[in-house]
């Protein structure tokens, strides 16, 4: 049976916007014509490096549950996460969905979101305030720009995040600022271990034995269950990524992950 959207029920978008390098963060804030359900959110970006997400807001509730930004790369057009963008909440008529931008790189870049959406009845609108775990949308961990090539000073670095509320962590998008394509290939990046509370989610023994490619986890890794923690953590839990690069060059990374719905 075909399904038909109602009027003004099949996109939520946002005026593009040239955002200053370096330069103050920068908020897009789309606002809907008729309740609907927000599903997958894709953020263009004219910028092959740099660019955080630093906050996401539906009903001006915040998603984020951690206290770091998440790399605008993740939430790429081509990244394999179609599981996991949904942002799956719902927002009445004239509510707003905003986002903050800070743009890291050194070039000036023009950003702009969209959000698909499925009109609701206005009795389907759950408010922010009854919506639970489902506010947990994203767990940043921030970017580290120019690590330096190994042997180097410096050519490893952890990014370290805590937790906002207690979550599930899920899919895992680790990416490489200045690459072709989105995202980047990660070409010589590993990560040495993933902590969560000092306690080591990596299967391998410790030392460059245990060590995993970091393209496994990249925007365009097809093996997203692969690479899926499934984890729980407390509210405060700390949560740490360690990366090694062992590449002939210096790269700038950054990482984050999906939450998953609580069961």
């Amino acid at each position: 049976m075909t399904v038909y959207r109602n009027a003004q029920g099949f996109s939520l978008g946002v005026a593009s916007a040239n955002v200053a390098a370096g330069g103050p963060i920068t908020t897009f804030t789309g606002t809907t014509q008729v309740p609907v359900l927000l599903e997958d959110l894709i953020i263009s970006s004219g910028l092959a490096t740099g660019g955080l997400v630093t906050s996401l807001r539906v009903a001006g509730q915040e998603i984020f549950a951690s206290n770091l930004p998440c790399p605008v790369a993740a939430f790429n057009a081509a990244s394999q996460v179609e599981q996991y963008r949904s942002v799956s909440l719902t927002l009445d008529q004239q509510q707003t969905f905003a986002m903050d931008i800070n743009n890291t790189s050194g070039l000036a870049g023009t950003f702009q979101f969209s959000v698909a959406t499925t009109p609701i009845t206005q009795r389907e609108v759950v408010p922010t305030s009854q919506s639970g775990d489902a506010l947990n949308y994203c767990f940043g961990f921030g970017e580290s720009l120019a690590i330096p090539a190994a042997p180097a000073v410096g050519s490893t670095v952890t990014l370290t995040a805590t937790a906002l509320r207690p979550c599930i962590l899920g899919r895992l998008v680790i990416t490489q600022d200045g690459a072709v394509g989105a995202g980047g290939n990660l070409a010589g990046v590993e990560v040495t271990s993933i902590l969560v509370n000092n306690i080591e989610l990596l299967s391998g023994a410790a030392g460059p034995g245990g060590n995993v490619p970091a393209e496994a986890f990249g925007v365009l890794s097809t093996d997203t269950n692969g690479a899926q923690l499934a984890y729980p953590v407390e509210l405060n839990s700390n949560v740490s990524i360690t990366i090694v690069n062992n590449s002939a060059v210096a790269v700038g990374v950054g990482a984050m992950c999906f939450c998953l719905p609580a069961v």
